[in-house]
């Protein structure tokens, strides 16, 4: 059960200064969670930010109508910029713990201005994970145009059959391999299924027809 809890010594990130986190204590919400406990639900205030103090969380993005668990995760010192942070819009996704004993603390943007305007290492560091997740994204937006998802988790089984015909892996282990959602990767198997070059058995099995997979994806490229 998600809870509002006080900070606690070991909660403080050796990248902010002294005053920056004295400051973070006195006007943060801190959060605890246990596994599966949803610490920011979609559509929540658009005016907030969550730094992760300890454990791991991951984003559901809304898909069919349900939210899914994304390969997207987040443990200490990471930032979780709300989507309307900056853009002041509301955010679509929500945040889950991952283990029990998940602490984060929740920051306002009145707070989170008046700290980039007060201590510039807290500016860099905001912004450093920003930028990081930004060229993330960038690579992955790369990939997806020059090797759409069908194409990319065909090569991707290929490779994984290469001494034999069986793949044990789960959709969501697919998924958390290729940093897509479990629904996706659903989809393209079902129409790989559809065109007879993979047959699921078993739902952590998957039989690759090996020859017919091979001339499909040498098609594609061509």
């Amino acid at each position: 059960m998600l809870r509002t809890v006080a900070s606690k010594k070991g909660d403080k990130l050796n990248r902010l200064s002294d005053a920056t986190w004295d400051q973070i204590e006195q006007s943060g919400e801190f959060l605890e969670a246990d596994a599966g406990d949803i610490i920011l639900d979609a559509h929540q205030s658009d005016d907030h930010l969550l730094i992760v103090l300890a454990g791991n969380v991951t984003l559901l993005y809304p898909s069919d109508e349900e939210f899914t668990p994304t390969a997207i995760y987040r443990n200490r010192g990471k930032v979780l910029h709300h989507a309307g942070m900056h853009l002041q819009t509301s955010n679509p996704f929500q945040i889950a713990a991952l283990e029990d004993g998940t602490r984060a603390v929740l920051l306002d943007r009145k707070t989170v201005y008046q700290l980039i305007g007060k201590d510039i290492g807290f500016a860099e560091y905001l912004f450093r994970d920003l930028s990081t997740r930004l060229l993330v994204a960038l690579d992955f937006l790369k990939q997806e145009r020059e090797d759409p998802l069908l194409l990319r988790l065909a090569k991707r089984l290929l490779s994984i059959a290469q001494n034999e015909s069986n793949v044990e892996l789960t959709q969501a282990e697919i998924a958390e391999i290729m940093a897509v959602t479990r629904i996706s990767v659903s989809k393209c198997l079902k129409l790989l299924e559809e065109l007879g070059l993979v047959e699921r058995s078993q739902r952590a099995l998957i039989k690759v027809n090996i020859d017919a997979l091979e001339a499909w994806v040498a098609d594609q490229e061509a």
